[in-house]
């Protein structure tokens, strides 16, 4: 039984005495200062369970059909804190307690596990939205909460966590034909080919600053940590999954994988503006523009804002926001060039996400000597991410290209 529980069974029992002796119409002296003694009791024994409670953290509450194993790794990452692996790294020494066992469950000694970066608020909702169909439901968000908010997030890019080792996504090229036959006649016999497209890591890197007087508060700095691995790591993955050429270290990225379009001829107006996102949906890997989501440069925002349709009062902007599943501003996309700016958008393709697999590991790398007549130490995060998977290649993953001016 764990302790918050024998402090509840107690408080109760407490409850019901004070309850007993309440009741009775009057009191001796022995009973009063029984009831004196009680009341404090309570008190004390309320202080001490709601520190059990915190102590022990709520995601160590056993879970309907958990195994030991599972429950037992849950309960150490409860336990496990940020600010032990950055200590770990600042003092050159190894992850110990339940830090270093957490890592070891999981598959990642000596790094710290991706998931720790997680809201564990968040964490044990009963159902999340899946990123490419609202009909879809998860009970864990796809996206590592460390990167929720990043651009590629608002693509629907699903972002797995694996294990060690090359990863595998399979892809049906060819499906097996099906058709009406005549009475008797024999089915067609055409085998269904797959390609099999492997991911091996490459490396995202963010640094942040820790001050030498910020080490004696590692156990405050816990949610400040977080944020600051996380948004380090996240500005580095928009970079490598929507931008990267696939040239030396970078990845091959969502502009990558489409196919290169060339500016539009005419200057953008309402009516083509909404016939060029709604020229997306093909019938096959969208059905409808909410099917669709994408990201436009600053200047393509502007000059949508400024497009109204007939002196009414809503813009193009607002009309595609609104039919899309998603339509984010990013500083992402290439820069305006001959008046015309690119976009990129990706299609819901029958519930096949474009997927990008994280290896859940986080190195952190301190650097004593740059900043040291500062007081500082410079930390870069080191995380591993595979090139984007399309399932449906440059058929899902589009560019854009209208002009502005």
């Amino acid at each position: 039984m764990l302790e918050s529980q024998k402090l509840e069974l107690r408080a109760s029992e407490i409850r019901q005495k004070l309850n007993d002796l309440s009741s009775l119409d009057s009191l001796t002296d022995e009973q009063s200062a029984e009831i004196d003694t009680l009341t404090a009791e309570y008190k004390s024994v309320e202080t001490r369970r709601r520190a059990a409670i915190v102590a022990e953290d709520v995601t160590e509450t056993p879970k309907e059909g958990e195994d030991a194993e599972t429950r037992e790794r849950r309960e150490l990452r409860g336990k496990a804190r940020v600010g032990d692996y950055l200590a770990a790294a600042l003092t050159g020494r190894g992850v110990t307690g339940a830090s270093g066992e957490y890592a070891d469950a999981v598959g990642t000694p000596g790094l710290m596990p991706l998931e720790l970066l997680e809201d564990r608020e968040r964490e044990d909702r009963a159902v999340t939205p899946g990123p490419s169909s609202e009909t879809v439901t998860t009970t864990r968000p796809t996206v590592p909460f460390a990167f929720a908010r990043t651009d590629a997030a608002a693509l629907g890019i699903a972002m797995p966590m694996v294990a060690s080792g090359e990863s595998h996504h399979p892809a049906l090229t060819t499906a097996p034909p099906a058709g009406p036959k005549a009475k008797d006649a024999a089915a067609d016999s055409t085998a269904a080919a797959f390609t099999l497209s492997k991911r091996t890591p490459g490396r995202i890197t963010g640094q942040f600053v820790v001050r030498v007087e910020d080490l004696a508060l590692f156990p405050a700095m816990e949610n400040d940590l977080r944020r600051a691995i996380g948004s380090a790591m996240a500005d580095n993955l928009d970079e490598q999954v929507i931008e990267g050429d696939g040239t030396g270290a970078n990845l091959d990225g969502l502009f990558k994988i489409a196919t290169d379009v060339a500016a539009a001829a005419a200057k953008e107006t309402y009516p083509s503006a909404v016939a060029r996102w709604a020229a997306l949906v093909d019938g096959i890997h969208a059905h409808s523009m909410g099917d669709v989501r994408a990201l436009i440069g600053t200047a393509t925002f502007a000059a949508y804002a400024a497009l109204f349709r007939n002196g009414s009062n809503g813009n193009v902007f607002d009309y595609l926001a609104m039919k899309m599943a998603g339509l984010r501003v990013s500083t992402r996309v290439p820069a305006v060039a001959n008046q015309a700016q690119k976009a990129i958008a990706v299609l819901g393709a029958q519930g096949q996400p474009v997927v990008v697999p994280i290896w859940r590991g986080v190195e952190m790398v301190v650097d004593p000597y740059t900043a040291a007549a500062k007081g500082q130490r410079v930390v870069t995060a080191v995380s591993l991410v595979g090139s984007p998977f399309a399932p449906y290649g440059a058929s899902q993953v589009i560019e854009v290209h209208p002009k502005l001016s």
